[in-house]
């Protein structure tokens, strides 16, 4: 909290008026994230709406510098990230996944999303010349499983769909 009220140039005090501590304070700039969403349109394939949610939660974390920390050090509790979560889970109900594992496939995927944004800023944010510089380092076999994606987006929908596949083989096993 004074580091946030040193970058503001205001007191510590004056930032606890507002938010009990920093918890309340990212609960606050996530529920504003959150409210940027656009929250995608009602399809009869969950898998689909799913897919459509999962990218604009990326397009959200993307929008915002350090969004991905926001979120992960936050409790989902504020009224638009209630709704996103509510809507996502309904999705995964209608998908067949059973309610005593919502909580578990939900944060699986929830966490899914926050890594790999997490990454690709991680890539986008590294100056070409040093990607060139790891790059000459690795053997042929690490570049096998660190290289960088070419095409994000293409990466982040296998990615879902490999969950997926995943949880249709779990429903089909059980």
């Amino acid at each position: 909290m004074r580091a946030i009220a040193k970058e503001l140039n205001i007191k510590a005090a004056s930032l606890y008026w507002h938010f009990s501590g920093k918890l309340d304070l990212y609960g606050a700039i996530a529920e504003y994230l959150c409210s940027r969403y656009e929250m995608p349109e009602e399809s009869d394939d969950p898998k689909d709406y799913l897919i459509a949610s999962y990218r604009a939660y990326r397009t959200m974390l993307l929008s915002t510098r350090d969004s991905v920390p926001v979120l992960e050090n936050s409790i989902p509790y504020t009224p638009r990230r209630m709704e996103i979560i509510r809507a996502i889970s309904k999705a995964l109900l209608k998908m067949g996944v059973k309610e005593q594992t919502l909580t578990t496939i939900a944060n699986l995927l929830n966490n899914y999303v926050l890594s790999f944004v997490a990454d690709e800023c991680r890539f986008k944010n590294t100056p070409p010349d040093k990607l060139h510089e790891i790059d000459k380092m690795l053997c042929p076999q690490d570049k096998l499983f660190l290289s960088i994606p070419s095409d994000f987006d293409e990466q982040f929908i296998y990615g879902l769909q490999v969950l997926f596949a995943g949880l249709e083989a779990l429903k089909n096993r059980e």
